[in-house]
């Protein structure tokens, strides 16, 4: 088995690690990662009023429904909330989840920029305008200067990143042709900058003009709207197959074996397709108030299939804790139960190794692809647990996090539970041939 491993394992090094190296170099697909990254602190800020109002805080929550059956509670506590903390935890909702890909735009722009060593700054905020320039002056049987909500929201995703690269994509292709203002060098740096951006602003936000009104006047659409039903709401069609995101999944965890940071490099793949998925399954439940309809999300990967990290290493651990033999292992896992606790598993994929490890390297591949489906099949299949509306901060501990990113679903905890209990018996054998075979390991 040994031999077979490191032969397939020679096989994707030659042929796949090179495809997948230039991926995750791609320039575009890094600023889309590092895009979303720097607006975590808003996303999760987000996510947890979400969290605490869905869950806590209003009557229909799940302790909120427990805590109105008092009777002092329900007349005298749950107005006030009502009339105070809920409104606050809605407008922070509003200013960060419902209009977060405005922030989206800035950030994949701004990173881009980097890239090409260009005024990032600049280049940001001309994105985000070139977006407003997009969108239509008045909602439809509205008055002048009326935006929908929508030109923000989950619909509005895959139309933001596309704005924010081909804006910095002209901003680069302008200042490169030296089409700029030159300024004395005595001139203050902010100021230069500024003046030195004023030729490409104009071509940049020309440009959008144009599109704009090629859009709504030429095929009486805005260009928003065009995107998300020619594009968004397909690929989000195509997402909501299992078999694509377990393909998405089972690459990671090649990549991983390698040494290479799977998630990171797929990361850009999975936020784009899935980001709007969940997005619109909180508005279903936070503005509509009708059911999700969206089984599979950016953070379903988190829920069920990585406990602990990728490849569910918290399972392994424990795995070690139950058949292990091997004194350096135990060790091992003893130092690694806390971090994998909080989702943190770098010291145990590079301590035992799991990278290139041609016995351990079997497990932490193909688990999250079959916890994952099993997460989706008693989701979307079996209707067992609750649809996924709410991300959690990463560093909620497995179990916890699917009931939270449920509103408060106890079956959603326990098929969490249950695809765990899964993966440590995967684990396990493994670990069996692994006390027999310490020379190879």
């Amino acid at each position: 088995m040994t031999n077979l491993m490191e032969k397939f394992a020679s096989w994707l090094e030659e042929h796949f690690l090179p495809i997948a190296s230039a991926i995750g170099n791609q320039r575009h697909l890094v600023a889309l990662r590092d895009g979303f990254i720097a607006t975590m602190p808003v996303s999760m800020s987000g996510a947890l009023v979400v969290m605490f109002k869905e869950v806590i805080f209003t009557s229909e929550s799940l302790f909120g429904t427990m805590l109105n059956k008092l009777s002092f509670y329900a007349e005298n506590i749950q107005p006030v909330l009502d009339r105070t903390l809920v409104p606050v935890l809605e407008q922070m909702w509003w200013g960060t989840l419902a209009l977060g890909i405005i922030f989206s735009v800035f950030t994949i722009a701004y990173k881009l920029a980097e890239h090409y060593k260009q005024d990032a700054l600049s280049a940001g905020v001309l994105a985000v305008v070139s977006y407003l320039i997009l969108l239509p002056q008045a909602v439809e049987g509205g008055e002048w200067g009326t935006i929908s909500w929508t030109s923000f929201n989950s619909e509005a995703i895959f139309t933001g990143l596309i704005v924010a690269m081909i804006s910095t994509e002209i901003f680069n292709w302008v200042v490169n042709k030296g089409w700029t203002i030159k300024m004395p060098d005595k001139v203050p740096p902010a100021v230069s900058k500024a003046f030195s951006a004023m030729i490409p602003a104009f071509f940049v936000l020309t440009f959008f003009g144009i599109v704009s009104v090629c859009f709504q006047e030429g095929l009486g659409i805005p260009m928003q709207q065009f995107i998300n039903n020619a594009i968004q709401v397909p690929l989000t069609k195509l997402g909501q197959s299992p078999f694509t995101f377990i393909l998405l999944v089972f690459i990671a965890q090649i990549l991983w074996f390698f040494g290479l940071h799977g998630i990171t490099i797929i990361g850009p793949v999975l936020d784009t397709m899935y980001s709007p998925a969940l997005a619109a399954n909180a508005e279903a439940i936070m503005i509509k108030g009708v059911a999700p309809t969206n089984a599979i999300t950016r953070n379903m990967l988190d829920l069920y299939g990585m406990h602990g990290g990728s490849g569910a290493t918290l399972a392994l651990i424990i795995a070690i804790f139950l058949v292990s033999k091997r004194t350096e292992y135990k060790s091992l896992a003893k130092m690694s139960l806390m971090p994998g606790v909080f989702q943190i598993n770098e010291p145990i994929i590079y301590g035992l190794p799991i990278v290139l490890n041609p016995i351990l390297a079997i497990p932490f591949i193909i688990i999250p692809p079959i916890t994952v489906f099993i997460g989706w099949l008693f989701t979307a299949v079996i209707p067992f647990a609750g649809f996924v509306y709410i991300d959690p901060p990463w560093v909620v501990p497995p179990v916890l996090n699917a009931f939270l990113a449920t509103g408060g679903d106890i079956k959603a905890a326990i098929l969490a539970f249950a695809t765990l209990v899964i993966a440590i018996l995967i684990y396990m054998p493994f670990i069996m041939i692994a006390n027999k075979m310490e020379d190879s390991i």
